[in-house]
């Protein structure tokens, strides 16, 4: 997928069409577009999510909003205005246009300038979408054409906010993540194969219970009522799943708008960041009770042998007081002196003789050697063993101490939280109270759908559980006559079918993460400086870890590291597409040339950071299109990326402020304007080029 240019018609700040050429040689494949924030960088990116997938990211405030307000106010009544974004791109040899559309009719009596646009409804148009000049149309679908390209479970690592992307490998994610795993890996395919032979298994059975006895029609019937229960719970977790996604996006959405109002803007800031505090705290407290759990479990018994060791120390004391430790002679010596008749001083040791009779006596008494190997090597077991005991105490007492100082410390930042919220609540202005009041319902009910998804998990468990039973109890009937039999075996061949092609999905993915892990790891190395690790988990949740002698331990990483396991997972992603598109023909992504456009990825990172990252991403995508602030581009970040520069623009802000300051950039030796004052009372986003001659 090879971006080519894009063209926006009265959509958000941008009024009137407005046309850009994007960058995509080899060498110079990068796009940069320098604004201001408000200027459009956010509008830029979600034009492209909105074109191509009808989505939005999270920090897009009133997505429902589309259309350019000074081309509502400067339109007639009674006229239609329209909005539109289209993009065109190549893949595979094909050239695609798609242009998504929105508009609204004006009403007669509404006034054309000054009254407030809010009261006007969007109507959405749909997606039109050419393949090399011909529409798509009925029965074929473009939203599929589109995703044969890119699939939109993909998307999101592809067109991100840098400022949010250390969100992608929250925990809260990962199912996101695994869902975009399974389109990548294409076991979609493997899962329908599962799906109908546990059809096939289900008529099999209730054919064995038609031919069956009484016994088997009852277990039969058990299995079957079992199997309905599991779906009906399989499907209420999907259904919470869908209603968790959506409160969450609703709550970005909250919270955005109450970040932009200027009257409790430092308020939401502060909040923010004790959000991301307790976020930070909540992590290290888990990782704390983890450590606590491992120590208990790999060294807990050592304080319940504590009297197993007197006991073993008071028969080693009893074993020398008797003398038969040490052993002062070796077993095997005093067989190979009677085996040669003769002892060391000469005398035949014949059978019968009390020469003999006296040697013999001493292989009791040589035994006792394997009781002092026992003994010695033992004995510096429970050594090790005492001095672990203190050790293992400290250790217990001290995670126990940093478990309450976490707890402590969690406290006290959600009673902050807690303040915060009454005090919005509490606010004057409507807007304020009335979008902290729907923050907080929307929070308890992501909690509440957290709590009855668990509640849906254990049942779902319980009822495997007794289906694996009816199973186990249906196999072992014994068949009366040859019909029976027949279906007996064939329940146990698809029985068979599914456990093996379940097993071969379940090494895919094993195999997929591990080639993933590498790959992340490979990425971070070369930004980090640190000597932590990341980790894939089989949720596919990416952690920092760090090796320590009694394992594996999970640290916090800061919300710099956060973003740079982002972007390491977003390029692992990138080299696996392109690994398996080349490789797999059942996956859709039939294509090696894949595009990230990123919103203000430097805004939170260091100068080393910065430097790192800005000399990693042009490497991590065949094309790059960077949104930046004048401050987040200057310095190390312009220096890095400057020669993989093939486009360049200016998002020059016209305000309608009267005291507006105006601001300007230099870029390649030419000054231009970042903000200036409006000529009319409208606010609107320009796109100037930037002469790279």
């Amino acid at each position: 997928m090879k971006l080519l240019s894009m063209k926006l018609f009265n959509f958000r700040q941008f009024w009137g069409e407005v046309a850009i050429d994007l960058a995509g040689q080899p060498g110079q494949s990068v796009t940069v577009f320098h604004g201001n924030n408000g200027a459009g960088k956010t509008t830029l990116l979600n034009a492209f999510t909105w074109v191509l997938y009808g989505q939005h990211t999270g920090a897009f405030a009133s997505p429902e909003q589309h259309i350019n307000k000074r081309s509502i106010a400067e339109t007639p009544p009674g006229r239609r205005v329209d909005c539109w974004v289209e993009v065109v791109f190549e893949h595979n040899g094909n050239r695609y246009r798609a242009r998504r559309s929105c508009h609204l009719e004006k009403p007669p009596t509404h006034p054309s300038t000054h009254s407030p646009t809010s009261d006007l409804t969007e109507l959405p148009g749909e997606l039109a979408l050419q393949i090399n000049g011909k529409l798509v149309q009925p029965p074929e679908v473009p939203e599929d054409k589109i995703g044969q390209v890119l699939p939109e479970s993909l998307h999101r690592y592809f067109f991100f906010d840098g400022e949010r992307i250390d969100r992608i490998v929250k925990s809260e994610n990962k199912l996101e993540i695994s869902k975009a795993i399974r389109t990548l890996l294409s076991v979609e395919v493997l899962d329908r194969a599962i799906n109908h032979l546990k059809d096939a298994l289900r008529s099999l059975n209730r054919e064995l219970a038609e031919i069956g006895d009484p016994e088997t029609k009852r277990l039969v019937q058990e299995k079957e009522d079992l199997l309905e229960e599991k779906a009906e719970l399989e499907a209420g977790r999907k259904e919470i799943e869908t209603e968790i996604a959506a409160f969450e996006e609703q709550k970005q959405r909250v919270t955005a708008q109450l970040r932009e109002l200027d009257q409790v803007g430092q308020v939401q800031a502060r909040r923010d960041d004790l959000q991301q505090q307790t976020e930070e705290i909540q992590a290290q407290l888990e990782r704390s009770q983890d450590k606590l759990r491992r120590t208990i479990s790999a060294r807990g018994y050592m304080v319940f042998l504590t009297d197993a060791i007197v006991q073993f120390r008071n028969l080693a004391n009893d074993l020398r007081q008797r003398g038969e430790l040490p052993a002062g002679i070796k077993q095997q010596f005093v067989e190979d002196l009677l085996e040669d008749g003769s002892c060391i001083c000469g005398a035949e040791l014949k059978q019968g003789t009390k020469a003999r009779k006296q040697v013999e006596s001493w292989l009791d008494r040589s035994g006792i050697q394997q009781v002092e190997e026992a003994v010695i090597q033992m004995g510096g077991e429970v050594n090790s063993i005492e001095r672990q005991i203190p050790e293992f105490w400290a250790e217990v007492e001290q995670e126990q101490a940093s478990i309450e100082n976490l707890r402590r410390h969690l406290s006290t930042l959600e009673t902050q939280l807690d303040d915060i919220r009454e005090q919005l609540k509490g606010n004057e202005d409507i807007n304020v109270s009335g979008l902290e009041k729907r923050l907080e319902e929307i929070e308890e009910k992501i909690i509440d759908l957290h709590r009855e998804d668990e509640n849906l998990a254990r049942d779902i468990e319980e009822c495997e559980g007794e289906i694996a039973n009816l199973n186990k109890q249906i196999k072992e009937l014994k068949a009366k006559g040859k019909q029976q039999a027949l279906i007996q075996r064939q329940i146990r061949a698809t029985d068979d079918a599914i456990d093996r092609i379940s097993e071969v999905r379940s090494r895919i993915d094993r195999v997929f993460r591990v080639k993933l892990e590498e790959k992340i790891r490979e990425i971070f190395r070369k930004v980090s400086f640190k000597t932590q690790v990341p980790k894939l988990t089989e949720n596919y949740e990416l952690v920092l870890v760090e090796n320590l002698t009694d394992g594996e331990s999970v640290v916090a990483p800061s919300t710099g590291e956060n973003q740079i396991l982002s972007l390491s997972f977003i390029g692992s992603i990138i080299e696996r597409v392109r690994y398996w598109s080349e490789k797999h023909s059942l996956i859709g992504l039939d294509g090696s040339s894949f595009p990230i456009v990123m919103d203000s990825p430097f805004g939170t990172l260091d100068e080393n950071y910065r430097r790192q990252i800005a000399r990693l991403i042009p490497t991590l995508a065949d094309q790059l299109v960077v949104l930046a602030t004048k401050t987040q581009w200057r310095g190390e970040v312009e220096t890095e990326m400057e020669p993989y520069i093939g486009k360049e623009y200016v998002l020059v802000f016209n305000s309608a402020k009267p005291d507006c300051q105006p601001e300007s950039i230099v870029l390649n030796g030419e000054t231009y304007p970042l903000v200036r004052q409006s000529p009319n009372q409208f606010e609107w986003t320009e796109v100037v080029e930037v002469d790279r001659r």
